[in-house]
């Protein structure tokens, strides 16, 4: 499904001008940035560079939040209510009316984006453009692309990671899913939201179905793993198909394909220019969630950018927070056996207000204490110990 729309994207500047802002790649974390400095009515020249010619409802984005936040109007659905367990336990259940689980299209996101962008004159865009090299000057950066050079003063580098850097991820998010429209007979009365269910072991990787009621009588479906290496398309096709017959959705229409292998873990390191997004260490390393976490960073450098005229990087958890995360993916990564318990444990006997904030990168120091206590213990005291071990 196309993004459709007539002059959706503006008249891009010229090759060799210059520009005050480079927004190097138009995704999430490019488009957030550039929606923000023009909601603020920016007078800096900006120019958006990026590979694609146009875009696609390619993916979703989840959250929880309030109900009514800075883009509630692009959310087309609100649970909550949410289920998970084990495969061949019973499904258990968690609420929240103060937090509910919130899903964004990619389309509406990009339409909106570029509506906003559209009415700033100071922005502008190069799509089809993809950055070849930056070359640091005294005074700001050149930057040869397939379409000509281009001169910015400042750069912000949103471009998902180098293959080099994504393979130094500690664990990826691998999934495969589908929109469908569902059969004669069937709506989606007889689905719910599923967070993490059927939770086990495919292939010695932990395993789980995500699954997003979207109307009367369309759902989104998809198998995630949390895995050692990338896995291609097709290596999970067979296991999605066999979803999709245990859900009684073989028949069903797909309107859509999601798949993707999303970084857990990935190392960051700061860098000039500064990097945002995907690359930039947007994603929660114990999770795999980085959609709030782009819009927090995206408000804080326009806000940095139109004050003072400089950009910052991809704002990170803090430092223990890291190392929390880090510890949690040292032990599913050494011991991916005991994966479905501990997320099992983490989902059932946290309190869920304080799980919201686990998720969304907002948990105290008291939280995790609580979360710690929730979780067996002996696998984090044998993971902090060979983590000390190993840096001697």
């Amino acid at each position: 499904m196309h993004v459709h729309s007539t002059n959706i994207y503006k008249t891009a500047l010229e090759p060799t001008q210059r520009v005050d802002l480079a927004i190097i790649g138009g995704g999430c974390a490019g488009l957030s940035l550039a929606r923000e400095l023009a909601d603020r009515q920016t007078t800096r020249s900006i120019i958006i560079l990026e590979p694609r010619t146009h875009y696609q409802d390619d993916r979703s984005w989840c959250f929880w939040s309030t109900p009514e936040h800075a883009l509630s109007r692009l959310v087309s659905h609100r649970w909550t209510t949410w289920h998970f367990g084990l495969q061949g336990q019973a499904i258990e259940t968690k609420s929240s009316s103060l937090h509910p689980y919130q899903y964004i299209r990619s389309s509406d996101f990009y339409l909106d984006c570029w509506k906003k962008i559209n009415q700033c004159p100071s922005i502008a865009s190069r799509l089809g453009t993809t950055v070849i090299n930056l070359i640091k000057q005294e005074d700001g950066w050149n930057i040869e692309t397939t379409q000509g050079s281009f001169f910015a003063k400042q750069v912000i580098d949103t471009r998902p990671p180098s293959s080099t850097h994504f393979e130094q991820s500690a664990l990826y998010q691998c999934f495969l899913g589908a929109e469908i429209q569902l059969g004669h007979g069937i709506n989606t009365e007889h689905f719910t939201l599923e967070l993490m269910t059927d939770m086990r072991l495919l292939d010695g990787e932990f395993c789980f179905t995500y699954l997003l009621p979207l109307g009367q009588d369309r759902l989104l479906i998809e198998l995630t793993l949390f895995a050692s290496r990338p896995y291609p398309a097709e290596a999970l096709r067979e296991a999605f198909d066999q979803l999709l017959a245990e859900r009684g959705l073989t028949d069903s229409q797909s309107l859509r394909i999601e798949y993707g292998n999303l970084p857990m873990g990935l190392p960051i390191h700061r860098s000039d220019p500064p990097r945002a997004g995907l690359g930039g260490g947007a994603l929660r390393p114990s999770s795999g969630y980085g959609f709030m976490r782009i819009q927090r960073w995206a408000e804080q450098c326009a806000e940095h950018y139109c004050k003072q005229g400089t950009v910052v990087p991809q704002t990170l958890s803090k430092f223990w927070l890291q190392k929390m995360d880090q510890l949690f993916l040292s032990v599913i990564q050494s011991q991916p056996s005991l994966a479905p318990t501990l997320f099992n444990k983490l989902l059932g006997k946290t309190q869920t207000e304080r799980f919201i904030r686990f998720m969304n990168d907002r948990a105290s120091l008291i939280d995790y204490l609580h979360i710690v206590m929730c979780l067996p213990k002996k696998p984090f005291i044998q993971a902090l110990l060979s983590n000390l071990f190993q840096r001697k």
